[in-house]
């Protein structure tokens, strides 16, 4: 899974969607932001509570694009 996610990664990168150098080391990234915090956060781990997984997720996933979104758009001729 990991390596299709960087798979997935790298072609949004070649497309000029995000900046990145190092798509396996940018799909760790966007695990750490959006899966590991949102279960790391909980109260009782073995019963997450879905709305602030959900949350999390969405926070994380917004901090990825504000790391590794493309700072300007390329101008094609």
């Amino acid at each position: 899974m990991e390596e299709v996610f960087a798979e997935r990664l790298a072609h949004f990168a070649g497309a000029g969607l995000l900046d990145t150098d190092d798509p396996r080391l940018t799909g760790d990234h966007f695990f750490a932001l959006a899966v590991l915090l949102a279960y790391d956060r909980q109260p009782v781990p073995a019963n997450p509570d879905p709305e602030r997984v959900r949350q999390a997720m969405i926070d994380g996933a917004c901090a990825f694009i504000r790391a590794y979104a493309v700072r300007q758009l390329r101008v094609r001729a």
